[in-house]
């Protein structure tokens, strides 16, 4: 049902005008429909004399001062800003949430050094004896589609063709990353064998379930 203020309302949004320019005019309209109505004039006639919302608004926009045009200029684009802002920090936030950050090893609780270090030498060994059917019952189901035998002795014949038997490992360095809410070691760990020095990055999931695997 229409009344008074809805009319007003629909005239008043489409005035481009300062929000105090605004005010002014809707307490005018207002004013001006209920002194009819109280001389017995129906809402419906004095909307007629009136005329149509969109009509009404252009002809105070014709009227409207520059500095008021200005003003209405001013606040449209400080909205369209305020717009822009709130969908880059949006952005920004779903950006953080979804690139890994990096954090101090042992931080979240979810990994000791020790049981970090033995699964990764146990990939590095199964690697060297080519049981890729055990490689890919520790590792996550995504990898595991990816990981095929081809790709895994692709990577190795472009680290070096020739590589000799494992003599030893070297160093360990460990961290942790957070991503999407999921905590994820990550481990380097030099070995060196007789002919080669091969540098294997190894990524293990909360699960101890390889989910990534790099050499070089």
């Amino acid at each position: 049902m229409m009344t008074a203020e809805t009319y007003v309302n629909q005239i008043v949004k489409k005035v481009k005008c300062s929000k105090q320019k605004r005010e002014e005019i809707r307490r005018e309209l207002l004013s001006d429909i209920r002194m009819d109505m109280e001389q017995g004039t129906s809402l419906k006639a004095v909307m007629l004399r009136i005329g149509e919302p969109i009509a009404v608004a252009e002809e105070f926009n014709q009227g409207l001062s520059i500095k008021e045009k200005k003003s209405f200029q001013r606040r449209r684009i400080a909205k369209v800003l305020a717009v822009m802002i709130l969908v880059l920090v949006a952005l920004i936030a779903a950006a953080l949430w979804f690139l890994p950050k990096a954090m101090e090893f042992g931080k979240s609780g979810v990994f000791t050094k020790e049981q970090i270090e033995e699964q990764s030498k146990r990939v590095i060994h199964l690697l060297d004896e080519e049981n890729y059917e055990a490689i890919w019952e520790l590792s996550d189901p995504k990898l595991k589609e990816l990981l095929t035998k081809e790709v895994i002795d692709k990577a190795k014949e472009q680290t070096g063709k020739d590589w000799g038997t494992l003599i030893d490992f070297g160093k360990c360095y460990m961290v942790e990353q957070k991503q999407q809410g999921k905590v994820m070691a990550v481990v380097q760990m030099n070995a060196a064998y007789e002919k080669i020095g091969v540098t294997y990055t190894l990524f293990f999931n909360e699960d101890m379930e390889l989910t990534g695997l790099y050499m070089k």
